[in-house]
């Protein structure tokens, strides 16, 4: 539009605006006095009328961006979320083993420097009160030690007996002895001789018994680790030094429960033990044959470390360090042989505390060699362990 045209327009709607009258405030205020009261009515008549076109919303395309935009958000904070979670979960077990370090030194420095084992002889069996339980007054557990007469003759561990005193004791939850990662239940019932059910608790934390490479599995036996029945170890028993040598490992608790013909399923299969194994089983294990393993193992039992308050039953609370962290060979329980290994629901290995009390995060990939000798007392090894 030409510049000159612009005045013309200017004049022309001035003259339009001139034409209607201009009242006065007299005027204004005489015409609403007429039209009576002013109500709500006349505020929404004044008020311009909106057309369906005129309101303001969100197109389908745009609403359909908005959901893209926070799907993509909640997509990329989901993992991060989950991420630290787990951080503070294992955060938490690395306290635990801390402080179960820290009771252990306590324990030693009470008892002339001796640790504590799995049991003593009894009467007709063995006392296979376990190491935890000893520790529990170093734990801020007095209340529960004092559930516990360690004088009480213990029943035959294979035929899950428990004397009615210990009842209470063997189902109460210790909070320092779980994992929060992981999730398996930490109460299972027991069916005892009588046919009476209990409930008992377990741990994710076993006592070293040894590295299994001397054919020690059973802890009735003596190993080359701390820890066993009538054990008499003492710091001053640690020849490859406190802080070359573990006292706990982690481990997972089991669904409790038997099962047959476990699928080849790495999670299942780390969550239960077998109790029917190949007779090269050995040979079997250290070359990490586990598909010969699953083929030829019919019966497996879910019963891992359900139990913290017994020493030497199957699912007890003592660990053998023949396998590396989280292996995918299973664990078995078979007569007088049993590997109960370290494992974990963190991802990439397993808490250990050493006698030193330092907690170390041992990762699957560990040469078996400085596995092996973090778990024997006088093994002259100088491998060393280091997170």
């Amino acid at each position: 539009m030409p510049v000159s045209c612009i005045p013309a327009l200017i004049r022309r709607h001035l003259s339009t605006y001139s034409r209607a009258p201009i009242k006065s405030a007299a005027q204004t205020t005489a015409a609403r006095t007429n039209a009576g009261p002013l109500t709500a009515s006349h505020l929404i008549a004044d008020q311009p009328r909106r057309t369906k076109q005129d309101r303001p919303g969100f197109t389908l395309v745009e609403l359909l961006v908005v959901i893209a935009i926070i799907g993509i958000l909640v997509g990329l904070l989901l993992p991060a979320v989950q991420s630290a979670r787990e951080a503070a979960r294992r955060m938490s077990c690395s306290n635990n083993m801390r402080q179960i370090g820290l009771a252990l030194h306590n324990y030693a420095s009470a008892y002339k420097e001796q640790f504590p084992n799995a049991g003593y002889d009894g009467i007709g069996y063995l006392n296979d009160y376990s190491p935890q339980a000893k520790l529990l007054p170093f734990l801020e557990q007095q209340n529960l030690s004092n559930l516990i007469d360690f004088d009480i003759q213990m029943g035959h561990p294979a035929k899950a007996d428990l004397p009615t005193a210990l009842h209470e004791a063997a189902a109460t939850i210790v909070p320092t002895f779980l994992c929060p990662s992981d999730p398996e239940s930490a109460n299972h019932s027991l069916t005892l001789p009588s046919g009476a059910e209990i409930q008992i608790a377990g741990t994710n934390y076993g006592m070293n018994h040894g590295s299994g490479m001397d054919g020690s599995f059973h802890p009735v036996y003596a190993g080359d680790g701390l820890c066993w029945a009538n054990a008499r170890i003492r710091f001053a028993s640690i020849l490859d030094g406190t802080s070359n040598t573990l006292v706990f490992a982690e481990t997972i608790r089991g669904p409790g429960s038997e099962m047959a013909n476990l699928p080849n399923n790495l999670a299942t299969s780390q969550s239960y033990r077998s109790t029917q194994i190949p007779s090269d089983y050995l040979a079997q294990i250290d070359s990490d044959d586990y598909e010969s393993i699953f083929a030829a193992t019919s019966t497996w039992n879910g019963a891992r470390h359900e139990y913290w308050l017994r020493g030497t039953v199957p699912s007890g609370p003592l660990l053998v360090g023949r396998l590396p962290p989280n292996s995918r060979v299973p664990d078995f329980n078979y007569r007088s042989s049993k590997i109960n290994s370290a494992r974990s629901r963190h991802t990439g290995g397993a808490m250990a505390v050493f006698a030193d009390g330092s907690v170390h995060f041992v990762t699957d990939s560990i040469d078996r060699e400085v596995w092996h000798a973090s778990w024997t007392r006088h093994g002259n090894e100088v491998e060393t362990v280091t997170s």
